[in-house]
């Protein structure tokens, strides 16, 4: 390995191992994936709920059910094998790349772009290894007409159930493609050619999966609506990219070697000390939630532009590549940061039994916050006068109904805190006749309580 892929891999490592420590995957979505794979069956859970999504999510969080069912396991050794092999699938289609691959762009892209989602359990962290290991095998020219057909074929089924965004991102590749061609910056002909058929089986692939296997929970059907604008909102991405100033640095560092050449040294310490600067003053969880929309499209950008001229591209792109290393694991050390002081503030507050936290006396459990202030880009840590309580636990809890998962493998099934839902805005992850089948089946008392406190709070009457 060359110096910028054991940064790389160093990044990933650190930040692999802070988020395994801090449970990160308890503060957002991943929290509804880890409990419906520890309470029953994870499908008829939540998983059918996004089908559209099975291979991504089941490569994430599969494996670890799997274990469950071998072996037995606490509550909490179950968090913390379902984290490990969650940040486990991206090193495995990692270590995929750089067997097929025929040059280095697509292994070390693939790790840089994953340093910037790996702390939300987006779909799109399988969606782009397997898209980049299509690519890498379409681009080829060691490969054949019939291996070609066969990988796109092959991997457009699987890319179907991964995000519904990949096919604008093959789109953007062809149409980015074919202007550098018609500009004298020629990409690989070929590629062109398989990422139009691609896009094909791509969009027949999602309008039939939408039809056949539909989430029937109103709630997800609007979250997942919501979240398709969000990737199709030209100026939402770059407002995005605007209120985190260490995410808009490494987009340039990936797409700048391909536009501009080498970074020289001038413009690596300026670009350092932004860069470093915000990821540790300005990075807390809707960073993680907003740079899941731009990275497709900016990988699709700087996959295509490096295509053009593979081993220059390597060059110029090689110190930037360190730099983004050190941003992204400077960025991962921040969010650890504040992970660990939310989960010292919900330990001295937890208890045995069910505890409404917005009761709780003498101090008053902080409102959430949905919005990032200049103050907070700037210098986080003065963005309140009171850092935990202000900015933190407002933060990171910001969506509700995440603290009961959270504070339930936490404390290994003792204590579970909780907000009362029913405000405009709380999501509800399950089907109530779901919870009811889990119910039957329940591992044990402690389990059953749960489920039963999930079904009176944290469900929803089938919408089938």
């Amino acid at each position: 390995m060359e110096r910028s892929d054991k940064a790389l891999l160093a990044a990933f490592l650190v930040a692999a191992g802070l988020g395994t420590l801090g449970h990160c995957l308890l503060v957002n979505d991943g929290a509804v994936f880890v409990a419906a794979s520890w309470l029953g069956d994870a499908w008829g859970l939540y998983f059918r709920q996004v089908a559209s999504r099975a291979v991504s999510t089941y490569l994430e969080f599969g494996p670890a059910q799997l274990v469950l069912r071998m072996a037995p396991l606490s509550a909490s050794a179950f968090d913390r094998l379902a984290h490990i092999l969650y940040f486990a699938a991206p090193l495995a289609l990692w270590f995929c790349l750089r067997a097929i691959e025929p040059h280095r762009v697509f292994s070390r892209l693939y790790l840089a772009v994953v340093l910037a989602l790996l702390y939300f359990p987006s779909e799109g962290i399988v969606a782009i290894g397997l898209w980049l290991i299509w690519l890498a095998l379409v681009a080829d020219p060691r490969r054949g007409p019939g291996q070609i057909t066969a990988a796109t074929a092959i991997l457009g089924g699987a890319l179907v159930f991964t995000h519904p965004a990949v096919a604008v991102m093959t789109l953007l590749y062809a149409v980015v493609g074919a202007g550098l061609g018609a500009v004298g910056r020629p990409v690989p002909r070929r590629s062109l050619y398989a990422a139009s058929g691609l896009f094909a089986i791509l969009l027949a692939g999602n309008l039939m999966v939408s039809r056949l296997l539909p989430p029937t929970n109103p709630l997800i059907i609007a979250a997942l609506a919501s979240g398709r604008l969000a990737y199709l909102d030209p100026v939402g991405l770059v407002a995005e990219i605007g209120r985190f100033p260490a995410i808009a640095v490494l987009w340039l560092l990936l797409i700048g070697p391909g536009l501009f050449g080498r970074f020289g040294p001038g413009s690596l310490v300026v670009l350092a000390i932004v860069g470093l600067w915000f990821a540790a003053a300005g990075t807390n969880l809707l960073t993680y939630l907003a740079v899941r929309h731009t990275a497709l499209y900016v990988l699709a950008v700087a996959v295509t532009l490096a295509l053009t001229a593979p081993d220059q591209w390597l060059r110029n792109a090689e110190r930037g590549f360190m730099l983004y290393a050190a941003i992204a694991a400077t960025a991962a050390a921040s969010y650890a940061a504040d992970l660990l002081l939310f989960e010292r503030y919900v330990d001295e507050r937890s208890m045995p039994g069910f505890v409404n936290v917005e009761t709780m006396t003498p101090e008053r459990w902080p409102e959430p916050v949905l919005k990032t202030s200049l103050a907070h880009m700037l210098f986080k840590w003065s963005a309140g006068p009171d850092y935990v309580r202000d900015v933190v636990v407002p933060t990171y809890d910001w969506y509700r109904l995440t603290l009961g998962f959270y504070s339930y493998f936490r404390s290994d099934r003792e204590s579970v805190l909780f907000h009362p839902t029913g405000r405009p805005g709380d999501w509800l992850p399950f089907e109530c006749p779901d919870i009811d089948v889990a119910l039957a089946a329940a591992r044990d008392a402690t389990d059953r309580a749960f489920l039963a406190f999930l079904r009176a709070n944290l469900c929803v009457p089938s919408g089938r």
